[in-house]
C-alpha cells in the first residue's frame, strides 16, 4: 500500500519502482531475460526523470526555451537554435538511457522489444514532453530507415540515430506539415527533382518541431500525380556528406502554448538535397508508419502526464487540511482520485495491448494482415482517448490543488500546457475517428471483434462471470454499432464516427482490463483490478448518473484505499450509503 504522506512531491518518489501499474506491467509482458536485462535501466531512469530532468525542465519550460540565432556577428545566415546547458544535459542523459538504442542493441540477450522504449519514453513523458517529442520523432525517423531504408542509409544514419554516444547521437525530425494541408497531406507543394544520385527539395514546412534535427525524413512530390499518390520520401540530413550545411532555412521558431522545450519551427527548403527512401511512390505509405510510431508516443505521453497528474493529486490531498480534516477524506475528493487512477488503469489495458501488437507486427514478424488492421484500430483510439485523458487529468489535478494549483510553483500548470498538445499533434481526435474508419471501411472491425471475444473467452474465474456477460453484452452493441454505421452513406458514417471510436475505446479497454484482473486474481490472489473494471464499467459503458444519484453511492474506504494506495483487494464492502 503506498502511503502518499511520506513524499512532498512527486519527485520524491521513483516513477518507476513506486508505480505498481508500470512495474506490473513490465514484468508480465516483457520476456524474462529482457525484463532482467533492463529492469536496472527502468529504476535509473525513473530516478532520472523524477529528479534531474524535471527540475531542469521548470527553467527550459519559462526563461530557458529554445531561440533561434538567425545569423552570425558577421551577418552570415547560421539558423542555429541555441539551448540552455540543462536542456543539453537532458539530451545527453535522456538518449543515454537506451529510449531509442536499445531496439537496436546487439548485446541484448534476445531481441528488444518496443515494449521496453515505450515504457522508457513513458518515464520521460512524465518529467518533459517538450523533451520527449524529439524522442519520439528520432524513434519513427529511425523506424522509417530500419523498415524502408537502404544499407547505405542505415549505416550512414540508423546507426547514429540508434547511439547513446554523445559525440556521435544523431536526433531526427518528420517535416510533414505545410501550410495548406496540415492533415490534408495530399496537398502537400514541396517539390522534389532529381539531380544524380540524389533530389533538390525545394518549398516551405510549416509546423516543424525539432526543426535543427540532424536527420529528418520529408514528404515532397516527385511527379504529377494527385493527391499521395505523387508523394516521395526523402531523408533530409541537416549537414551533407561533405561537411557543409544543407540549404534549410528556419524562418522563425513557433511561440507555443506549451512544450516549449522543443524547438518547433517554420522551415524554407531550398534546392536542399535530399535522399529517396524506398521507392518514388511509396513515400505516404513510408510517412504512415513514421505517424503510426509518432501516435504510440503520444498516447504514452498523454498516459504519463495523466499518471504524473494523478501522483501530484494524491500526494497533496494527502498532506493538505481544510475544515478540520485532510482533503482527501472528503467524499468528492476521493471519487476524482478514484476515477483518475481507474482511467489511468483502462488506459494502460488497451495501450499494454497496443505496443504488444506493434511488437507482433514489427519486431517479430509475427502479425497478419489482421493484425496490422487491429493496430491501426488501436494505435488512432489510444491516441485520441489518451491524449484526452491527459488533459483531463491535468486540469482535475490543478483543481485538486486549487489556487496552489495555477501558481507556476506547482508543477500543475506545466502538465495542463503540456497535455494540450498530445490531441493536436500526430492528428487530431477528428483524424483518428475517421482513420478508425477507413480502417472499418477496409476490413478492420473482423478482427477487432475477435480480438473482444476470443479475450472474453479466456475469463473463466468465478469472480469476474457477472462483469464478462455484461461485457459480452457490449460487445455485442458496439458489433452491431459497426455493421449498422458502415451500412449508412458516407456523410452519416463519418459524423458518428467519433462516437463510434468512443465506444470501441470504451469496450476494448473494459474488456482487457477484465483480462488484466483475472490475471492478477491467478497470481497473486488481488482483486484490486477487479474493483478498478468494476468502476470503470460506471464510468463508461454503462453510465447511469440519475441511477448513481438516487443510490447514494460513494467510495468507500477500502475501495479507496485499494484504488488510490494501491492495497490488496479481497473484496469487502464495495460501496457505502
Amino acid at each position: 500500500m503506498i502511503d502518499y504522506e511520506k513524499w512532498e512531491t512527486g519527485n520524491d518518489a521513483n516513477w518507476y519502482s513506486d508505480d505498481p501499474i508500470l512495474t506490473r506491467y513490465a514484468k508480465r509482458y516483457l520476456p524474462q531475460a529482457v525484463y532482467h536485462y533492463v529492469e536496472q535501466t527502468f529504476m535509473h531512469t525513473g530516478a532520472l526523470a523524477a529528479g534531474p530532468i524535471d527540475r531542469r525542465a521548470v527553467h527550459t519550460d519559462r526563461e530557458g526555451a529554445p531561440r533561434l540565432i538567425r545569423y552570425n556577428r558577421r551577418g552570415e545566415e547560421i539558423n542555429e537554435v541555441w539551448y540552455n546547458e540543462g536542456y543539453l544535459k537532458t539530451v545527453q542523459e535522456g538518449y543515454g538511457t537506451g529510449v531509442v538504442a536499445y531496439r537496436y542493441d546487439q548485446n541484448a540477450p534476445e531481441k528488444i522489444p518496443f515494449f521496453v522504449n515505450s515504457i522508457l519514453l513513458y518515464l520521460l513523458c512524465e518529467a518533459e514532453p517538450g523533451f520527449t517529442c524529439p524522442v519520439g520523432l528520432t524513434q519513427s525517423v529511425a523506424f522509417v530507415l530500419e523498415k524502408f531504408g537502404s544499407e547505405e542509409q542505415k549505416r550512414n544514419y540508423l546507426t547514429r540515430l540508434a547511439s547513446t554516444d554523445p559525440a556521435t547521437i544523431a536526433q531526427g525530425a518528420t517535416f510533414l506539415t505545410e501550410i495548406q494541408g496540415g492533415s490534408d497531406v495530399g496537398a502537400t507543394q514541396t517539390v522534389a527533382v532529381k539531380n544524380g544520385d540524389h533530389y533538390l527539395l525545394t518549398g516551405e514546412k510549416w509546423f516543424a518541431s525539432n526543426c535543427d534535427a540532424e536527420v529528418a525524413i520529408t514528404l515532397a512530390r516527385v511527379n504529377d500525380k494527385p493527391s499521395t499518390k505523387g508523394l516521395g520520401l526523402f531523408l533530409l540530413p541537416r549537414t551533407l556528406p561533405d561537411g557543409s550545411r544543407n540549404r534549410v532555412s528556419i524562418r522563425r521558431l513557433k511561440d507555443k502554448l506549451g512544450v516549449r522545450a522543443v524547438a518547433s519551427g517554420e522551415l524554407i527548403l531550398n534546392q536542399a538535397v535530399g535522399y529517396l527512401i524506398g521507392e518514388a511512390d511509396q513515400g505516404f505509405k513510408y510517412m504512415a508508419e513514421a505517424l503510426n510510431v509518432s501516435r504510440l508516443g503520444t498516447a504514452l505521453a498523454g498516459l504519463a502526464i495523466a499518471r504524473r497528474s494523478f501522483l501530484e493529486a494524491a500526494i497533496y490531498t494527502s498532506h493538505r487540511t481544510a475544515f478540520g480534516s485532510k482533503i482527501n477524506r472528503f467524499p468528492m475528493v476521493q471519487e476524482t482520485l478514484a476515477d483518475l487512477i481507474t482511467e489511468i488503469e483502462a488506459g494502460w489495458a488497451i495501450v499494454a495491448q497496443m505496443i504488444q501488437q506493434f511488437d507482433r507486427v514489427h519486431t517479430y514478424g509475427a502479425g497478419t494482415e489482421a493484425d496490422y488492421k487491429l493496430l491501426r484500430i488501436l494505435l488512432s483510439l489510444a491516441k485520441y482517448r489518451c491524449s484526452e485523458l491527459g488533459v483531463t487529468a491535468a486540469k482535475r489535478s490543478l483543481e485538486l490543488h486549487g489556487g496552489n494549483g495555477y501558481i507556476e510553483e506547482y508543477v500543475t500548470p506545466r502538465l495542463l500546457r503540456d497535455a494540450v498538445v498530445n490531441p493536436v499533434w500526430e492528428g487530431t481526435a477528428n483524424i483518428q475517428a475517421l482513420e478508425v474508419l477507413k480502417t472499418l471501411q477496409k476490413g478492420g472491425g473482423e478482427p477487432f471483434i475477435e480480438d473482444l471475444r476470443s479475450t472474453l473467452a479466456q475469463i473463466e474465474h468465478p469472480k469476474p462471470a457477472e462483469l464478462k456477460q455484461t461485457l459480452t453484452e457490449v460487445a455485442d452493441r458496439v458489433e452491431h454499432l459497426i455493421r449498422h454505421i458502415l451500412a449508412e452513406d458516407e456523410l452519416t458514417q463519418t459524423a458518428v464516427a467519433k462516437k463510434l471510436a468512443d465506444a470501441m475505446y470504451d469496450v476494448y479497454s473494459a474488456i482487457h482490463l477484465l483480462e488484466e484482473a483475472q490475471y492478477d486474481l491467478q497470481t497473486d490472489g488481488d482483486g484490486r483490478r477487479l474493483l478498478a473494471v468494476e468502476h470503470w464499467c460506471r464510468l463508461s459503458v454503462r453510465p447511469d448518473r440519475e441511477r448513481e444519484i438516487l443510490a447514494g453511492r460513494t467510495i468507500s474506504d477500502s475501495a479507496f484505499r485499494s484504488l488510490v494506495q494501491f492495497a490488496v483487494w479481497a473484496g469487502e464492502e464495495r460501496e457505502r450509503r
